[in-house]
């Protein structure tokens, strides 16, 4: 399946999770429509008439976040299970048939942090069909003995490959050790065992939990009518019912764990250059939701490649790559968020003369020191008028995002819909644009300024191997090395 999470580093995992995040593009520009079904299922329709095509998603709450320790994984494996069978579709092949007929072009689904997707592109005048399609899947899902452990064990391979790719471990490292309460809120893939111990009974009461109009969502995007789209979303689950679904994020993530400090030798990573990351706990959106307004605000001031933050820390961090390399992000999230740095230093540089755990931990008080002069006086640090072009520039991304509807809908609106709800969407420009420095001054000191923090260094294998300071500076400055079998919530 497709699970948008899996990206090449822990930069790009920050990265990616920005762009889809809820910053990245909240607007509510004049194509989108919404209603909300008596059942509590809500339509979002997002108008695109380029090419005569119609993108039908539907979604549900849940994934990594609502995960305890013995269910971890097994949202992933209840994802795999609704394209098999259901009621209308009785086996994978007339599962399978029924796209074919539709003229589908792209069907697929994914699992994520904080929510679970599936969607399909069809011809535009197959719209009610497709709406149709998905109303069996997920309301009237066939769970057999058979499919069922078979599907376990595709599951298990799957997984297996995620437990020994270091981008995955790594990042599963860095959150096992900050939030170790709670770890499996950010592991969606959880252990083998948990997935081998998986029952139908475990499956059916997901079902009833979960998979419920109240924690749903039909999102269709293309050369659609909403009209249309209503009609054909009260046709095919006006009458479904179920149960209010569980909180989600409850009790939430504490505060990030103290001195957390991890390294990682890789041997697929770039030579030369090292990938230093610092991370603090950061707001909440279902518990402070105006810091994350702010949050939203305040990296977009600190993105530019030649605005002051970014050319302080070229100044004065020898061996820092170019400013397009150096990230600051703050990837929405309802539990366990995080604001996270990141930047690559060349691993020898000849104005650098300390060794790499050292330079990268220069890097991370440079940063700090950079926090604190931007929280005594924001708007001296980044000037008047560009509070209101970073608010503008923050609205205006929904306009790139929404040029392809497909993705739109199965991503950046499925992701914000997941994550924060729909008032907090079409709210957002409204809340953007009420943001002032004062209340970026108080993030800063809430959540940036003096706060804990955790740091991650990654070297390619052979620059560690290389450098015979590496080890011993990294071991006297309490750094913990990563690996695959200590990476896990799970392992020893």
């Amino acid at each position: 399946m497709n699970h948008r999470f899996r990206i090449a580093s822990l930069f790009a995992l920050w990265l990616f999770a920005w762009l889809l995040a809820p910053g990245a593009g909240r607007a509510t520009p004049s194509p989108i429509s919404y209603q909300k079904l008596p059942n509590g299922l809500e339509v979002f329709v997002v108008e695109n008439h380029a090419v005569p095509l119609a993108t039908v998603c539907v979604g549900f709450r849940g994934g990594a976040v609502a995960q305890s320790r013995t269910t971890a994984g097994l949202f992933h494996l209840y994802e795999h299970l609704l394209f098999l069978s259901n009621e209308t579709h009785p086996s994978p092949a007339a599962f399978t048939a029924a796209l074919n007929n539709m003229g589908v072009s792209n069907w697929n689904g994914g699992t994520g942090f904080e929510g679970i997707n599936y969607y399909t592109t069809v011809p535009a005048n197959r719209l009610q069909d497709a709406v149709s399609f998905w109303a069996a899947a997920v309301r009237t899902p066939v769970f057999e003995e058979a499919t069922f452990e078979n599907e376990k064990s595709v599951v298990i391979n799957e997984i297996r490959g995620y437990h020994v790719d270091p981008n995955r471990y790594f990042f599963d490292a860095l959150h096992r050790r900050i939030f170790p309460r709670y770890p499996w809120r950010h592991n969606i893939d959880g252990p083998e065992d948990n997935v081998r111990a998986a029952t139908l009974d475990m499956m059916r009461q997901m079902q009833r939990d979960w998979y419920v109009p109240a924690n749903a969502v039909l999102l269709v995007g293309g050369d659609v009518q909403p009209q249309a789209v209503f009609d054909a979303a009260r046709a095919a689950f006006g009458d479904w019912q179920g149960r209010k679904p569980p909180r989600i994020g409850e009790p939430p993530q504490p505060g990030i764990a103290q001195n957390v400090k991890l390294a990682f030798e890789d041997a697929d990573y770039y030579p030369g250059v090292s990938e230093v990351a610092v991370v603090w706990r950061g707001p909440d959106v279902s518990r402070q939701p105006a810091d994350t307004w702010a949050a939203d605000v305040l990296l977009q001031l600190m993105r530019s490649p030649v605005g002051r933050f970014k050319q302080a820390l070229q100044t004065n961090v020898p061996g820092l790559f170019d400013p397009e390399y150096v990230d600051f992000n703050y990837p929405t999230a309802s539990d366990g968020a995080l604001f996270s740095f990141s930047a690559l230093l060349a691993t020898t540089h000849p104005d650098a003369q300390d060794a790499l755990p050292d330079r990268a931990e220069q890097l991370r008080d440079a940063v700090l020191a950079e926090l604190k002069r931007i929280a005594q006086d924001p708007a001296q640090y980044f000037g008047a008028e560009a509070l209101q072009a970073a608010k503008q520039k923050l609205i205006d991304h929904n306009d790139y995002a929404m040029e392809n509807s497909a993705g739109f809908v199965t991503g950046t609106l499925f992701f914000w819909w997941s994550v924060a709800g729909a008032q907090y969407f079409l709210d957002y420009e409204k809340n953007c644009n009420s943001v002032s420095y004062a209340a970026i001054q108080k993030l800063l000191r809430r959540y940036l300024v003096d706060a804990p923090t955790a740091i991650t260094i990654r070297v390619s294998t052979a620059d560690a191997a290389a450098d015979e300071r590496w080890k011993p500076r990294a071991e006297a400055l309490a750094y913990e090395f990563v690996h695959a079998d200590n990476a896990h919530w799970w392992n020893p």
